[in-house]
């Protein structure tokens, strides 16, 4: 019999608390954990309940006593309506109810596994896999863009804008491209985006006004380092079919580390803190210099995070956001900050990207981290250290794939002669950024209340060229104007 006296409490959700996703994340503080101590979580009638959870351990003190405080995430998938699960732990029973509605929105996400033609459709992977097949790769791509529905209500909940995320329309499924195999080898990442978006507005499977695509190339191939050369650009040089490029309504990837990505929920946790090393004579190693199937799921998983944004209309920043160069340690979210060893868990490498002038290619930057004072300051705000830039939530949270009410349909004017900007059908403007051109780097931005002002007009600034302007209304449309059009004689 335990003579600890334990304790467990749910510290991110609340009872009936209602959510429009499935999979979900629960933050969970035990107190006085024992040796014997066991977490499970089982339903009304007394059903296990599967799940994944990871571990953070701190001390304090309670009541003046010196107690052990243990932080467990838990990943949990709800079924639709309501919920009632109990969380046991050794002699501790805490109950909690909690609704998921199936969310009813024109605005979707359509995750695909494209096959090229002459593809078997089989990911790269280690040789004792057998599984490689465009079945279990779709089983690794719906749950990771579970995981990112999950990840945006979040970040967003932590910006005061409610748990709002997008909508899946459906379960991954694959796609057979027109496009030989072999060609597709020789083709740029960019030229592999400008192919598919082309030809799903073609297919006509989608109404790609309402749809935005996720998109795997199966036939991504890694040949293997042998010289010894183990940096990024070399590895990028030994890959064809890969892609990491998001915008319009299509974001593509490459399926090169979809080796370390887990299909089910139970082994989420494990799998961002594998440690296993990659062998990067035979498979692709793209884990920030990490080398390890932890690493590369990580990396991998916010790169899709990070591009996703994009076709959400989301620009870079300047920061360690994930529209800027935070991506890499998504796995905080899911995982905590444990004290682990090694950059997997605390300061990653700088992340060094080859920087393409202009088009889509561009959007992928190299960018500058914060100093040391305002990433403590981050960190201290956001207690994993991942989010949106202030910005980039504000804008999601207007944005139609991120609202399930009909929002009206309107348009904004921008009068080039006075650089005024005009919101029609009575709406008002939220947010104006200026933008690079070149690569989408928000350079200044004004945000607004709702219902505060229905016009706005840029001031004056001693240059406009190579800039673009973006601005949202309170019902989620969108202006883009390219201010190189305007004359000097006008800035």
């Amino acid at each position: 019999m335990c003579d600890l006296v334990h304790n467990v409490e749910l510290k991110n959700v609340q009872p009936g608390e209602v959510f429009h996703y499935s999979l979900i994340l629960l933050k969970v503080e035990l107190v006085n954990p024992c040796g014997n101590g066991e977490l499970r979580i089982v339903s009304k009638n007394n059903q296990t309940v599967s799940f994944s959870f990871a571990v953070e351990q701190d001390t304090g003190n309670v009541e003046g006593k010196q107690a052990v405080y243990r932080k467990l995430r838990i990943l949990l998938r709800l079924s639709s309506g309501e919920n009632v699960y109990e969380v046991q732990y050794c002699n501790v029973r805490s109950s909690i109810s909690l609704v998921y509605r199936v969310p009813h929105t024109r605005f979707t996400v359509v995750p695909l596994y494209i096959i090229c033609k002459g593809h078997s459709g089989r990911y790269q992977s280690h040789e004792y896999d057998s599984r490689n097949d465009s079945d279990e790769a779709c089983r690794k791509i719906t749950l990771a863009i579970e995981l990112l529905q999950c990840l945006y209500a979040e970040k967003l909940h932590e910006h005061g804008f409610g748990r709002k995320t997008f909508t899946l329309e459906s379960s991954c499924q694959p796609f057979h491209s027109q496009l030989d195999w072999e060609q597709s080898t020789t083709m740029t990442e960019g030229d592999l985006w400008h192919q598919f978006a082309t030809e799903l507005v073609q297919s006509n499977r989608y109404d790609m006004d309402r749809v935005k695509v996720v998109g795997f190339l199966s036939s991504t191939h890694f040949d293997g380092i042998s010289d010894g050369d183990y940096s990024y650009e070399n590895i990028r040089k030994k890959t064809t079919g890969h892609a990491a490029l998001g915008g319009g309504g299509l974001a593509l990837f490459g399926s090169g580390c979809l080796y370390t990505w887990p299909s089910v929920l139970q082994t989420v946790c494990s799998a961002f803190t594998s440690q296993q090393p990659v062998d990067c004579g035979k498979l692709l190693d793209d884990s920030n210099y990490r080398r390890t199937y932890g690493g590369c799921f990580a990396t991998t998983l916010g790169s899709v995070c990070h591009e996703m944004g994009h076709t959400f209309d989301l620009g870079h920043t300047p920061d360690g956001s994930i529209m800027g160069d935070g991506f890499d340690a998504i796995d905080n979210v899911f995982v905590g900050r444990p004290p682990r060893v090694g950059c997997h868990g605390g300061n990653l490498p700088k992340r060094i990207i080859d920087t393409k002038p202009g088009g889509l290619a561009g959007r992928l930057t190299q960018l500058k981290r914060p100093g040391e004072v305002l990433r403590q300051r981050l960190e201290a705000k956001h207690n994993d250290g991942v989010f949106f830039a202030a910005t980039s939530a504000r804008t999601l949270s207007y944005h139609r794939w991120f609202n399930q009410h009909e929002s009206k349909r309107g348009s904004i004017q921008f009068d080039h002669c006075t650089k005024t900007v005009t919101c029609s059908n009575d709406s008002t403007i939220v947010l104006a950024e200026l933008r690079t051109t070149a690569n989408g780097m928000m350079q200044k931005c004004w945000t607004f209340q709702k219902g505060e002002q229905s016009q706005f007009t840029l001031p004056k600034l001693p240059n406009l060229k190579d800039l673009t302007l973006f601005v949202m209304d309170a019902d989620g449309n969108i202006l883009k104007v390219d201010l190189s059009s305007i004359s000097a004689a006008q800035m």
